[in-house]
């Protein structure tokens, strides 16, 4: 008994420390309608978190990327279900915002039309989610942490 806790605690802890760099790789599989994999990417994602969430100054802080040309920001990160995303918007583009699990499943899927994007996080589990922003053929990733 005593190994087996020695053991999850060793899990756990190793678990921990792979997740508290800046940055986190995860894999990203495409599949067709048959359930075959199509592509598989390799992405390295900005971490995002905030140090000491209980300062109001650290809940309203803003993250900043540029994806081309356009600055894109996102709050609050964590969210408890409510993640806003700002993209400056022209109508020769369309932007896509994707939101998947870890394991890589589909969590949301939305188009942008316009500079202010709300995304409605509150029925997902609490849990670490990788969200991409893609405008063109340019996109940015980002983990989402929701409390």
């Amino acid at each position: 008994m005593k190994n087996i806790c020695l053991f999850i605690f060793s899990i756990m802890l190793l678990l921990l420390v792979s997740m508290s760099g800046k940055a986190q790789t995860t894999y990203y599989f495409e599949y067709d309608a048959s359930g075959n994999r199509l592509t598989r990417s390799i992405l390295q994602l900005k971490s995002a978190g905030i140090e000491n969430k209980d300062t109001l100054a650290n809940q309203l802080k803003t993250f900043e990327d540029m994806i081309g040309n356009r600055p894109v920001k996102i709050y609050p990160n964590p969210t408890k279900g409510l993640l806003k995303v700002e993209i400056p918007f022209t109508e020769e583009s369309s932007a896509t915002i994707s939101v998947l699990t870890m394991q890589g499943a589909l969590a949301k899927k939305l188009k942008v039309s316009g500079t202010f994007t709300e995304i409605d996080m509150r029925s997902q589990p609490p849990g670490i989610y990788l969200m991409i922003i893609s405008i063109g053929e340019l996109s940015s990733e980002w983990k989402i942490i929701k409390d």
